[in-house]
């Protein structure tokens, strides 16, 4: 499986650090990285690697494209990644490979992982604005969980292609991506509304329940490559498992670049 990630010039290190993880202890294929906000003197950086790594600049095709804290450019990686590759892994740059991450491909489900979370609290209800729901339409999708966005893996079969496609058509309309991150109660209903929107996050999850792809929480798979730091804080029960952890979150957002 390859590598897809997209970065800006904050976050260069970050994904040279995930790249050598993903190099290092997973199937050794191509990496595509797609950049934004990024002078592109400073992608020299990535010459250590030859012809293993493309990169591919974010096309600005909307008003929030470069917008950080939107995330429109995560589906635009995604969605150009599925034109250009037959298999993908598609992961945020702070995560890193920790451990041998060669078997990913066993852990698809119908040719696709997608990682939930378990609780009530980080169902799809709390975290999607009413605008996002109406216009997805993916019915009794309010109850269902919310997915990790920042760890996706695809073979492109014809259902991948057109849920991908889905997820970009939809990043394309405003009302279902914005508000941005940071904006609470987007609803203005602070009983029954949304907490605050999760933009590509919420894409993902409604059609995850719209195209009848769930994956329900798997503790096995959680300790592999779950987003250990969300669920922890949510539920302070939680038990982080580090022994056979495959992806590390958000590691290098706290500065831990372990790979450089």
């Amino acid at each position: 499986m390859d590598l897809c990630s997209v970065f800006s010039e904050n976050y260069l290190l970050s994904t040279v650090n995930l790249v050598k993880s993903y190099f290092i202890h997973s199937y050794n294929k191509k990496a595509y990285l797609y950049y934004f906000n990024c002078n592109k003197d400073k992608l020299s950086i990535f010459n250590q690697f030859g012809n293993k790594v493309q990169l591919i600049p974010v096309e600005n095709e909307n008003s929030y494209a470069y917008n950080p804290k939107a995330f429109y450019y995560k589906i635009f990686a995604i969605h150009h990644c599925s034109k250009i590759s037959n298999s993908f892994i598609y992961s945020d740059s702070t995560n890193c490979f920790v451990s041998d991450a060669t078997k990913i491909h066993l852990d698809l489900v119908d040719d696709c992982l997608f990682m939930a979370y378990p609780y009530e609290k980080l169902t799809n209800k709390h975290w999607t604005t009413k605008k996002c729901f109406e216009i997805i339409d993916s019915p009794m999708s309010e109850m269902m969980p919310q997915y990790w966005a920042a760890f996706q893996a695809y073979n492109m079969n014809d259902e991948n292609k057109n849920f991908i496609n889905e997820m970009y058509k939809f990043a394309n309309i405003k009302e279902c991506l914005l508000p941005e991150v940071g904006i609470k109660n987007p609803d203005n209903d602070s009983i029954n509304g949304c907490i605050e929107h999760r933009q590509d996050q919420s894409i993902l999850s409604l059609l995850i329940n719209k195209f009848d792809k769930h994956q329900f929480y798997d503790i096995i798979k959680d300790n592999k490559y779950g987003d250990w730091q969300t669920l922890a804080s949510f539920d302070k029960h939680y038990k982080i498992q580090l022994d056979g952890r495959v992806l590390s979150p958000r590691e290098s957002k706290f500065g831990n670049y372990r790979y450089l």
